[in-house]
């Protein structure tokens, strides 16, 4: 399948390029077409089979920063989003896959109970421009789905890890470099993670699936890790002389991710921490030793 992907420049980007390759698909990257640009989004459209959007234009340093101006924030990525699935519709797209994030939920409905976990039917309440774009999107992805439009559903990923490129924006890097170092950490942040091969997997699952997707959100979570939890496992796999205090953050409310299981997804549990983890602390002694 000729699969076009937007933001393929990114870290969930060349994952999901290389994945996507690995099991056969041609992938399209969008670039330089940009959220906004009419006629590229149409010219793009006319080319995929399938598409997976993940683009962002940002608005700050980085993608949950508040943007300076929110209006022409909103007006790219909401707008520029709407463009390219209207262009999905008009132009014969199979399947649209959208990849929206936890952040658009950071408040969850009073109505949970106490460690009740979430799945996709909790409120859209974001805290922030970027929860609250990623959920308007959810939305139109629900009406050209619903209606039947378009063949379109939306992966939900929480916080996501992996050994990235450069090594220092690899998640947790800055504590494992610090375990490695014989460094005393007092790990007390965690969230609820998923690794990034894991979203890229998830994502060519409902391009793969036949039918009853539309419209649908699917949670992606693996689980919640603590960052206590990494500085162990790194202090163990290196013989560290580190001193890890401070007690291993936990989740409130576990992410139900049931419903994308039911279609045959798995998660690379503890196995995929530690190789990840063993592979940011051997290319950081590679570093220091060179």
């Amino acid at each position: 399948m000729i699969i076009g992907l937007t933001g393929a420049s990114g870290f969930l980007g060349r994952s999901l390029s290389r994945t996507l390759t690995a099991r056969g698909h041609t992938v399209i990257d969008w670039r330089p077409v940009r959220l906004g640009d009419h006629d590229g989004t149409v010219d793009f459209a006319k080319r995929c089979e399938a598409i997976v959007h993940t683009a962002l234009d940002r608005g700050g340093k980085s993608f949950m920063a508040e943007p300076a101006d929110p209006i022409g924030y909103f007006q790219t990525n909401v707008m520029g989003s709407l463009e390219l699935i209207e262009a999905a519709a008009r132009h014969d797209v199979r399947r649209f896959v959208f990849v929206s994030s936890g952040a658009v939920h950071e408040r969850v409905s009073p109505h949970l109970g106490a460690g009740q976990p979430l799945d996709e039917t909790n409120p859209l309440w974001p805290a922030s421009l970027y929860g609250s774009y990623k959920a308007s999107v959810e939305t139109l992805i629900h009406a050209y789905g619903h209606s039947g439009r378009l063949s379109c559903c939306t992966i939900r990923p929480t916080s996501i890890y992996g050994v990235d490129d450069p090594l220092s924006n690899s998640k947790w890097f800055s504590l494992i470099r610090d375990v490695v170092d014989g460094k005393s950490v007092v790990p007390t942040g965690g969230s609820k993670s998923v690794h990034v091969d894991d979203v890229a997997g998830a994502v060519a699952l409902v391009i793969g699936t036949n039918g009853g997707v539309d419209g649908q959100t699917y949670n992606c979570c693996d689980r919640m890790i603590s960052d206590h939890e990494v500085a162990t496992i790194a202090k163990t796999m290196v013989s560290s002389s580190s001193v890890i205090d401070g007690t291993p953050k936990a989740a409130k409310h576990a992410i139900d991710t049931s419903k994308i299981r039911k279609l045959g997804m798995e998660f690379g549990g503890i196995n995929r921490l530690e190789s990840t983890i063993a592979s940011i602390a051997a290319q950081i002694r590679e570093i220091a030793g060179s």
